[in-house]
C-alpha cells in the first residue's frame, strides 16, 4: 500500500463499556494521522470504563487484534504477487485508560534556592518530588505542571529566572492501581493464547488517559488557550477535561453514561435493544423542545402486544437522567477552580448524538456549546467516515502514540532451526486420568480467552 510501511503503523485500542474498538493507522512527518483499518465488537468484561472480568475482556481484545492483523495483511498484500506477499503481525499496542476512580488533586512543591538562576534540572527535580506522594487507595497516573510561583510572580516557564524561592504547582491525576494492573493481566492472558499458537507476543507500548486523548482530537490550541471543557459522553462513564492557557487543569470521570438512560427506558417494560432504539431515534434531552406523538414498539414476546409510548413522556425520562449527569459534570468543572475562565464546552462520544443535548447544556451552563468531531492533526487522506464523535478517543490515542506496532513475521530457515534431540526411550507409565482431565481443562480454558 503506497505510503505505508510497518515502520510507521500504530495500533490503538479503546476499552469502552458498550464496545471495544481498535484501529491501525499511521502518522506522517507532520504528526497528521490516518486510519487504515478499524474493528469493533460488543464489550464484555468491562464496566464503568474498568476491566472487571479478565477472561472476557482478554477474549474481546484478542478478537480485535486478530481482526486488525488480518485486515493489515490484506491491505499490504492486496496488490502483491504470490512471491511478493509477506506476513505481518501486531507486536505492540497503545491503550486508553478510563474508569470512575480517576480523580484530580492539587500539589505544591516549594524550594528555597538562595538567589540563583532556575535551571531545567531544578524544574525536573520539583516535578519528581510529586512521585513521593502517597495516594490513598490509588496511584499517580499523570503529573501536570500548572504554573510556578517565582518569589512573588507567577511564571509558566521559570527556567532562566533568578529568585530566592520557587514553588511548583501541579495537578495530580490518580486512579486505583487496578486500572493499570488489570490491563497488564489482561494482555498477559492474550499473550498466553497467542504464544501457544506460535504468534507474536503483544507489548503495551503506552497507556494514555482517555479524556485527554479525546480532547487532543477535538480541541484546537486556541480553544485550550481561551478556556474550554471537553465532555466525553460514553456508555458507562462521562469524562471531563478542563483546559485554560493551553494547560490541562482538571480531569474527572463520572460513573454514569448513556447506558443508564437506556436502563431507565427499559422500565417501560421494553427490551434493551428497543430501549436503545427509542433513545437514539426519538429521544431528546429537553422535553419542551419536541412535539408530542405516540411511538409504537415491537412486541417483546410473541403473542403479546407492543407498547405505545408518548414522545414527551420518553423525553421526560431522558431529561431527568441527563439533569443528574450534568449535576456531577458541573460540580467537577467547579472543582477545577477555572469555572470563571471557561469560554466554551465541546461534547463528544456516542452520547453526544442525543437530540437537544447541546441546547440543554447551553441552558444549564450559559456557555457556548458545540459537538466535537475529530478535527485535529487529521491527514488529508483520512476516510471521512471515521471523523465522527465515536472515533474521537481512538484518533486522540493515535495522535499521542509514537512507536510502530506491526512487524514483518520472519520464519526460521532449516539451517537456523534448532536441532531436534533424539528422544530417549522410557518405560511406559500408567496414565492417571485425573492428570488427563486437568490437561484438557487447561486447554479448554485457554480456548475461551
Amino acid at each position: 500500500m503506497q505510503g505505508f510501511t510497518t515502520d510507521n503503523l500504530i495500533v490503538v485500542i479503546d476499552l469502552g463499556t458498550s464496545r471495544i474498538r481498535g484501529i491501525a493507522g499511521r502518522k506522517d512527518g507532520n504528526g497528521h494521522v490516518e486510519i487504515i483499518a478499524y474493528e469493533g465488537l460488543a464489550s464484555k468484561g468491562i464496566k464503568r470504563g474498568s476491566i472487571c472480568n479478565l477472561a472476557e475482556a482478554a477474549f474481546c481484545i484478542k478478537e480485535i487484534l486478530t481482526k486488525l492483523q488480518n485486515k493489515v495483511n490484506f491491505i499490504f498484500n492486496e496488490s502483491c504477487s504470490e512471491e511478493e506477499r509477506k506476513t505481518y503481525e501486531i507486536s505492540g499496542v497503545y491503550v486508553g485508560l478510563n474508569g470512575q476512580t480517576i480523580k484530580t488533586m492539587n500539589s505544591r512543591v516549594p524550594r528555597n534556592l538562595g538567589d540563583v538562576e532556575v535551571t531545567e534540572e531544578v524544574v525536573r527535580t520539583l516535578h519528581a518530588e510529586n512521585n513521593k506522594l502517597k495516594i490513598e487507595n490509588g496511584e499517580i497516573l499523570e503529573i501536570v505542571a500548572q504554573e510556578y510561583l517565582v518569589d512573588d510572580c507567577d511564571e509558566v516557564n521559570p527556567v532562566g529566572c533568578i529568585c530566592t524561592r520557587i514553588e511548583g504547582r501541579y495537578k495530580i491525576i490518580a486512579g486505583r492501581p487496578s486500572l493499570k494492573s488489570n490491563l497488564v493481566k489482561c494482555i498477559e492472558k492474550v499473550n498466553e493464547v497467542i504464544e501457544n499458537n506460535g504468534g507474536c507476543k503483544i507489548e503495551i507500548l503506552g497507556v494514555f488517559l482517555s479524556p485527554v486523548a479525546s480532547a487532543s482530537a477535538v480541541l484546537s490550541n486556541e480553544e485550550k488557550e481561551l478556556g474550554c471543557v471537553m465532555i466525553d459522553f460514553g456508555a458507562g462513564t462521562t469524562s471531563t477535561a478542563v483546559y485554560y492557557k493551553n494547560v490541562l487543569r482538571h480531569v474527572s470521570v463520572v460513573p454514569f453514561g448513556s447506558d443508564v438512560i437506556t436502563k431507565d427506558i427499559m422500565d417501560l417494560k421494553v427490551l434493551e435493544n428497543v430501549a436503545e432504539m427509542l433513545k437514539r431515534k426519538f429521544g431528546s434531552a429537553m422535553e419542551e423542545l419536541i412535539e408530542d406523538f405516540h411511538i409504537s414498539t415491537p412486541p417483546p414476546i410473541s403473542g403479546k402486544e407492543g407498547k405505545t409510548v408518548s414522545s414527551k413522556f420518553l423525553a421526560g425520562i431522558i431529561e431527568a437522567r441527563i439533569e443528574e449527569i450534568l449535576d456531577y459534570v458541573c460540580h467537577q468543572i467547579e472543582k477545577s477552580e477555572h469555572y470563571c475562565h471557561i469560554d466554551e464546552i465541546v461534547i463528544t462520544g456516542g452520547g453526544a448524538r442525543l437530540k437537544n443535548l447541546v441546547e440543554k447544556l447551553k441552558l444549564r451552563t450559559g456557555f457556548d456549546v458545540r459537538i466535537g468531531k475529530p478535527n485535529q492533526k487529521i491527514s488529508s487522506n483520512m476516510d471521512e467516515s471515521y471523523l465522527e464523535v465515536e472515533c474521537a478517543q481512538l484518533i486522540g490515542l493515535l495522535i499521542h502514540s509514537e512507536k510502530a506496532c506491526v512487524r514483518e513475521k520472519t520464519l526460521l530457515s532449516k539451517e537456523e532451526q534448532p536441532e531436534q534431540e533424539t528422544p530417549v526411550k522410557e518405560k511406559k507409565k500408567k496414565i492417571k486420568w485425573s492428570n488427563v482431565v486437568g490437561l484438557f481443562g487447561d486447554i479448554f480454558e485457554d480456548s475461551k480467552i
